[in-house]
């Protein structure tokens, strides 16, 4: 959308990223879906709200968000922490190695904090806005994208932000066309949309994304895999 000014955290795909877009989706196709016999759906992109009601996603699906005091522009609280930790290590080759290990540990917490704790962590880290002065207090931002369902503006909806609750509201429908056998798995590859507050990364935080997602869903009372010979003598390790 340059022609009009543009807007970040959206791609528009030419030919080659298309062309390679399609044969990754054909290759996860068949790795995952046709070599395991999954079932796979295609579900809408617009859902209830009371879909994700149930799931969580309206009262929890959030990040941490602050301001520049003088520009109103928003940053993720969480982000700014993790960065200003890799400016401060960086810029400290010879810090202590216990000292690193604690700074190292508050980074990888960033996404846990609550707002108070962030808040204080931003002004020990002396995080401050593109102004100069520090940021507003931070606050829960939900990154769906809502919207009314119908003319009559009383029935709200979302755009996904992942693609699992679809394929959960249908399990008793899979699990009927899987002839109530379990275990089986359900599949699908798809849009997500996220009003992601600071979309950097290239393609890796955008606010309209393909995604494939895959749920197992078991017997809790037997949960024997007719695939587990195959696998049940490999290792692990990270």
């Amino acid at each position: 959308f340059e022609i009009h000014g543009g807007v970040k955290g959206l791609f528009d795909l030419g030919p080659p990223a298309c062309a390679l877009k399609a044969a990754m989706i054909d290759t996860w196709r068949k790795h995952f879906i046709l070599n395991e016999n999954m079932l796979e759906m295609e579900c809408t992109c617009l859902t209830p709200e009371p879909v994700l009601k149930t799931s969580g996603h309206v009262d929890r699906f959030t990040d941490l968000m602050v301001k520049d005091v003088e520009t109103g522009e928003c940053f993720r609280a969480d982000k700014l922490l993790e960065d200003a930790i890799d400016v401060l290590i960086e810029s400290n080759p010879t810090m202590p190695t216990e000292e690193k290990d604690d700074h190292l540990r508050v980074q990888r917490q960033a996404d846990a904090f609550s707002p108070t704790e962030i808040d204080d962590l931003l002004i020990k880290y002396d995080c401050k806005g593109p102004s100069g002065k520090p940021y507003s207090p931070s606050f829960p931002f939900n990154l769906m994208f809502k919207t009314s369902i119908g003319p009559e503006g009383t029935s709200v909806g979302y755009l996904r932000p992942e693609t699992a609750q679809g394929l959960f509201v249908n399990f008793k429908r899979l699990l009927e066309y899987n002839a109530a056998k379990m275990p089986f798995a359900a599949a699908q590859i798809g849009l997500g949309f996220r009003n992601e507050i600071a979309p950097r990364s290239g393609l890796l935080r955008v606010r309209e994304f393909c995604m494939g997602e895959i749920e197992h869903f078991v017997n809790p009372a037997d949960k024997s895999h007719p695939s587990f010979e195959s696998v049940k003598n490999r290792l692990l390790s990270s």
